[in-house]
């Protein structure tokens, strides 16, 4: 199973520090050039991005952030491996990253879309109640709702093909069409949470404003597309609500999705 590190071509220290961090758990990735979301022109943004009715406008840095994410699919897509992990370039890495990243894939369940190995402290996700458990007390479970984030996943070959095919035109953020049954394919996809999570962003590791942290390179990202969002407060608070009361009769859990942080690099 390859790893794919997107990163500007402007962010040389980001990859010089990305290089680090997977040194340190003994892994290696290849680079895939992003693209600069600043640096399309109107007439490229309107090619690929067609907004919707009720739904904040993407930024060009969110455009330029899905565009690069379709660059790692088609790495994958092109690839024998019947997986291939995504990273974007402001992740930290678990110690024991090398368990689950080295190449063998049989620990993923048969028939998986999608991996989520990232944590995102303080965000509940929910999950299935059933678990599978890996080495060293890791878990995987069934993501049954919304998880944000494309910081770091696995992607299997099949999907990477699926994501392609459906996404030349896109409306939505890429962890939206990944992750949201609102805006993409998530209700047909078979996607797993790992948890604790095999890496993290440095601004939700580190305290806000330390110097360790990277800001996001990729994307700066609007309001988070629902295309509910035109819907009235007492509507989409009476949704929720709804959800939730779903979610606990399935008897799914919400879990927070912690960061295996032992060993983590110290940063210079």
């Amino acid at each position: 199973m390859r790893s794919y590190v997107i990163n500007l071509d402007r962010s040389s220290d980001r990859l010089m520090r990305m290089t680090d961090r997977f040194a340190s758990v003994g892994l290696s990735f290849e680079r895939i050039s992003a693209v600069d979301g600043r640096l399309l022109s109107p007439t490229e943004i309107a090619d690929v991005y067609k907004p919707v009715f009720g739904a904040a406008t993407m930024t060009p840095e969110e455009v330029g952030c899905f565009l690069s994410h379709r660059r790692c699919w088609e790495r994958i897509a092109s690839e024998a491996d019947p997986y291939g992990c995504v990273f974007e370039d402001d992740m930290l890495m678990s110690r024991h990253a090398d368990l689950f990243l080295g190449g063998d894939t049989t620990w993923i369940p048969a028939g998986a879309d999608i991996v989520k190995i990232e944590a995102i402290a303080g965000r509940g996700v929910w999950l299935d109640r059933a678990v599978k458990l890996l080495p060293r007390d890791f878990k995987l479970g069934l993501l049954r709702g919304f998880a944000f984030g494309s910081g770091g996943y696995i992607l299997s070959r099949s999907t990477a093909e699926r994501l392609l095919l459906i996404t030349r035109v896109f409306s939505d953020a890429v962890d939206h069409v990944k992750f949201n049954p609102e805006c993409g394919i998530a209700d047909s996809l078979k996607s797993y949470q790992m948890f604790p999570g095999l890496c993290i962003q440095t601004q939700v590791f580190y305290p806000k404003g330390s110097s360790l942290v990277d800001a996001p390179a990729l994307a700066t990202h609007s309001v988070p597309r629902f295309p509910g969002r035109s819907r009235s407060w007492l509507v989409q608070k009476s949704l929720q609500a709804f959800r939730r009361m779903s979610h606990k009769f399935r008897r799914h859990r919400r879990t927070v999705i912690l960061f295996a942080n032992e060993g983590c690099p110290v940063e210079p």
